[in-house]
This record gives structure tokens, sequence and C-alpha cells, in this order.
């Protein structure tokens, strides 16, 4: 299966169909692909930091090539069930939301990529993305976070109760 191919399966498989002429599709498209990779699924395409977060210019020319294959999200290529399962938990975290996908693509790109300490990319990411509110970028790390790791029922106890302390703080921040 080439990358196209499997990237529209994902779509297809997140309900997400683009229209490549809006930016915010093309930006969902970008920070998607991204996290999936990130997730272990295989896709060719090289990303960079750009102002808006992790940006495959390959996969832009691709998806501009393409167009009518990735609005119509046609394609016999098909997801393993473990593949169907990532591109489901990334679409209830994030709901396709372009801000969150930025942010929490943002954050694991400096993370994974330019290897910054989570305390550190957390506050780059705060200063890259200050026209967001504190609450947005909380609950996009947040989601990050628990889209790329793959805990043990013990440490899924201990970032449960770390990320509602998130959530809280957050919440209060807003209040003050």
């Amino acid at each position: 299966m080439n990358d196209r191919s499997k990237v529209i399966a994902c779509f297809r498989e997140a309900g997400f169909r683009m229209d490549t002429g809006r930016f915010e599709h093309r930006l969902i498209a970008q920070k998607l692909v991204f996290l999936l990779k990130l997730k272990g699924i295989e896709f060719g395409y090289p990303f960079r930091l750009y102002v808006r977060g992790p940006y495959s210019s390959v996969f832009a020319q691709e998806y501009y090539q393409h167009a009518d294959e990735f609005s119509r999200c046609e394609t016999a290529s098909s997801l393993s069930p473990s593949e169907a399962d990532c591109v489901g938990e990334l679409t209830r975290l994030f709901d396709n939301s372009p801000s969150l996908l930025e942010i929490g693509a943002t954050y694991e790109y400096l993370v994974q990529e330019m290897h910054e300490p989570p305390e550190q990319a957390y506050r780059t990411v705060r200063r890259m993305k200050s026209f967001y509110s504190n609450e947005q970028i909380v609950k996009a790390v947040n989601r990050a976070k628990q889209f790329l790791f793959d805990p043990t029922a013990e440490e899924a106890a201990a970032l449960d109760a770390e990320l509602q302390e998130w959530q809280r703080a957050g919440i209060r921040s807003m209040r003050h």
C-alpha cells in the first residue's frame, strides 16, 4: 500500500473528507498524519516544524496533486485492526479539532523530534501558540500525551491523576 492510499484509508476511518481548498482541512490533515506516524503507522512523509506546527511539503504536494482522491475518501486500501484502532483513538481524543491537533502535534514534535524535555516543550508551545487559551493548550498537550503514551495499568492510573490536575489548573487559571 502506498502512503497516499494509507492516508486516505486513515481519513476514511476518521470520518474526515479533505477539501484542499480549506486551510483548516489542510492543517487537520497534516497533524493527523504526523501524530499517526508518531504512533507507529508507517508513512514516508518527512515533517519539519513550521509556524502552525509539523508540516510535510511532500505530503502537501501529494494532496494537491490528488485532491479529488482525498475529497472522495475512496481507496481500495484498508487498515489493519491496530491501525484502525489507532485512528479511532486519535479521532476520539481530538475530534478533528484544528486547534487541538495543531497544539498537540507541535508539543509532540518538540518532545519527539527535537528532544525537548516535556516541561520545556510545554513552555515553548505556550510561547509559540500564545493566540490559544491556556485551557486549550493544556487540553491539547494532555490529549497528545494520552494518545502517544502506552501505559501499564499502574502508569495509566498515575497519568490520569496528573491529567486531571492539569485540567483543574487550566480551568482555575481561566477564572483568575
